[in-house]
């Protein structure tokens, strides 16, 4: 129970919550090999090398079999903290007890572990070291000791190891990489997997499709730069991303600010035909938008015309939605138009976009001729549509508007208006206008009413709120009354 305990709670990411139950397992019996090995990976990769020692010293004495992740990710992590010497002396160790081990990925993880940390001259000779022992290093290995060297401008011992590479290394299995990247991802190990990752597609080495698209999906949420690195990766080896990694990546790129490095992937993958269909060229589109690149997705939306296809409602309202967001209103009417010369008729999201960013800068004129362009053309406004409005209408002071378009959405739709309501008050207390308050509230205990016939009647227990409510409109309340009864 201790086990399963602990390894849900490594799944959910609590990793001290999950050492206290694998602390508690009876000494007298091996830890299970799994919980073990994605618990050492987890305290190795989060610095924890203590705990993370009590664990594997466990491991050993209760005969538990060590995985190739567990034990790369926790020789690196030492490698990168202690030093090579420390990691021979783990590598002595599981001397017989490596049977579940892939040595050569152990090695290159080791090695990258090193360099990372600028010890290249202790990486160089690991290459070394571990070869002897029997952990011969591979192709992977060799050109991340290379390429430290390299970095570091020294072009002789560079060219040494690129010798040996040749000589002594082995040509690295694209199975066994494919294995580890995924057991990594799968651990919640995404810092390992991005570092394993960027050596093998920095050496041109062969990686799996789906491998690719789960560790930019992965990595996307923790490094942009690499995700992307690994998407274009993927695009110059002339295959295409999948959808998913592409939205998981556009929204990284999104947050982190960085629209130049998504146009500039964007306009590879259009020149390679990515985009077939309307779906994909709205997923351009949007993103496009999204980080503000408003110029370049007006561009796609002239090459899909280009191209005889149509860019669809869901293109141009994206786009709308891009402009309005830059305050770009003059490129939104001429969009607007050109969405009619393209006979693409607005729809309810249109309508709103444009409805809401104008009532926000209080152009009430150019809000109430598309509110009845909307109405001519059958298209029915939704509590977004109404809110805009009667809000912009209160700031003006113009409260009789306000009730009129109050009253359309309580002819329209009783359980709309009811929506639509508390905006209503809400906008008529910011501007003090209590006794409008009052004679609103009354819509409420109508619309909340269970007979819809009962006759007008406000309820109200004191007379000086009778008075005001007598003194403020009757139309309305007339109108109200022919409206549910």
């Amino acid at each position: 129970t201790r086990a399963l305990a602990a390894s849900a709670l490594l799944r959910h990411g609590r990793l001290p919550d999950a050492l206290a139950h694998f602390s508690l397992l009876p000494d007298s019996a091996a830890p299970p090999a799994p919980l073990a090995n994605f618990l050492l990976a987890a305290l190795a990769s989060s610095g924890s090398l203590d705990a993370a020692r009590k664990v594997f010293g466990r491991m050993l004495a209760g005969d538990a079999e060590l995985d190739t992740v567990g034990f790369g990710v926790f020789a690196k992590s030492v490698g990168r903290r202690d030093g090579l010497d420390e990691v021979l002396r783990l590598v002595d160790a599981v001397h017989h007890r490596e049977g579940l081990i892939n040595k050569s990925v152990v090695a290159a993880m080791v090695v990258d572990g090193l360099c990372r940390e600028r010890r290249i001259e202790d990486a160089w000779r690991a290459l070394e070291d571990m070869r002897l022992r029997g952990w011969k290093p591979d192709f992977v290995a060799y050109r991340i000791v290379s390429e430290g060297f390299r970095l570091a401008e020294r072009a002789e011992e560079e060219g040494r190891i690129l010798k040996q590479k040749r000589k002594l290394g082995v040509a690295p299995r694209k199975e066994d990489y494919r294995e580890v990247l995924l057991a990594l991802v799968s651990g919640r190990q995404i810092s390992d997997a991005k570092e394993m990752a960027k050596a093998i597609v920095l050496g041109d080495f062969p990686i799996d499709d789906d491998v690719l698209n789960l560790l930019v999906c992965s990595v996307s949420e923790v490094d942009a730069d690499a995700a992307i690195m690994f998407c274009k990766f993927m695009i110059g080896k002339e295959r295409l991303p999948s959808t998913q990694m592409l939205v998981q990546l556009c929204e990284s790129l999104c947050k982190n600010d960085k629209g130049d490095e998504m146009w500039e992937m964007f306009r590879v993958l259009l020149d390679k035909g990515y985009c077939t269909s309307e779906r994909e060229y709205h997923l351009v589109v949007s993103f496009l938008g999204k980080a503000g690149k408003v110029r370049e997705a007006y561009d796609v939306i002239k090459e899909i015309k280009r191209k005889k296809l149509d860019p669809g409602i869901s293109s141009y309202n994206s786009l709308m939605v891009a402009l309005c967001r830059n305050d770009l209103l003059r490129p939104a009417k001429k969009l607007w138009d050109e969405m009619f010369t393209s006979g693409c008729s607005p729809n309810l999201q249109t309508y709103n976009i444009l409805i809401t960013k104008f009532a926000e800068i209080g152009e009430s004129e150019q809000v109430q001729q598309l509110f009845d362009h909307m109405i001519q053309k059958g298209v029915a406004p939704d509590s977004t549509t109404y809110t805009s409005v009667i809000t912009m209408l209160c700031q003006e002071n113009k409260y009789e508007q306000a009730e009129e378009i109050f009253n359309k959405s309580v002819a329209q739709d009783p359980k709309l208006a009811s929506s639509v309501l508390t905006v209503f008050i809400i906008a008529l207390c910011k501007q003090g206008i209590h006794v409008l308050v009052i004679s609103t509230l009354a819509v409420l205990v109508i619309l909340l009413s269970p007979c819809k016939c009962r006759p007008w009647n406000f309820q109200v227990a004191s007379k000086q709120h009778w008075v005001l409510c007598q003194v403020f409109h009757p139309i309305l309340r007339a109108r109200i009354h022919m409206s549910f009864c």
